[in-house]
């Protein structure tokens, strides 16, 4: 609407909202630039075989939401039971395809960029999860990032600068820059990333207009 008003404005342009609201299309366009995401697979329809190949545990998330909506505690399964009914639970709720990932256990990185022509990677920020209650999973749900009445709101705080050996700040600023670049960002966006427990990065999601 803004660009048809001919109005000026600061952010993401149309095709890169679109573009990052679609879960699996940001990865297929991260992967073929040999940056790293959780394996995953798209569940298109309730009839579909559940032969997923992927390793458990898996996080399910709908395949074209944002702001963690649709992602809460149940969403980490451990086996075909709880994957069917999770599966089910966001086609009833959503009615949308559902993307599935394979969880990365480790830390969680959220990693800035800002900036036009020349972005710059702002300090980089962690979730500490440290305090979290043992009955809940190392995640931001839907919960954590909106919902002050529940304790995973009270438990999620960010760490900035994250304490991170040199040898991957350096590598989460770069992947942060070549994803900010691949997907058109402009201005500002976040790209969310897992260090896992053998020190890779991951790149879960690129938001180009973050909260």
């Amino acid at each position: 609407l803004l660009e048809l008003l001919n109005l000026a404005y600061t952010g993401a342009p149309p095709v890169t909202l679109g573009t990052c609201q679609n879960k699996v299309l940001t990865k297929r366009i991260l992967s073929s630039l040999r940056i790293r995401t959780p394996r995953f697979r798209i569940i298109k329809s309730l009839d579909e075989s559940l032969k997923h190949g992927l390793h458990y545990p898996l996080i399910v998330k709908p395949a074209y939401e944002d702001a963690s909506v649709g992602i809460d505690n149940d969403a980490v399964v451990y086996n075909i039971d709880s994957l069917r009914k999770r599966i089910k639970y966001l086609f009833d709720y959503l009615n949308q395809p559902v993307l599935l990932e394979e969880f990365i256990w480790g830390r969680e990185l959220n990693v800035a960029v800002f900036g036009d022509k020349k972005p710059e990677v702002l300090p980089i920020s962690e979730i500490d999860f440290s305090e979290l209650p043992e009955d809940l999973h190392p995640i931001v749900s839907f919960q954590a990032k909106w919902d002050p009445y529940h304790i995973a709101y009270h438990k999620t705080i960010p760490v900035c600068p994250a304490p991170l050996d040199d040898k991957i700040r350096i590598e989460a600023e770069k992947i942060a820059l070549k994803c900010f670049s691949a997907l058109g960002c402009r201005d500002y966006a976040r790209v969310d990333m897992r260090l896992s427990k053998d020190n890779k990065l991951f790149v879960l999601e690129v938001n180009p207009n973050p909260d």
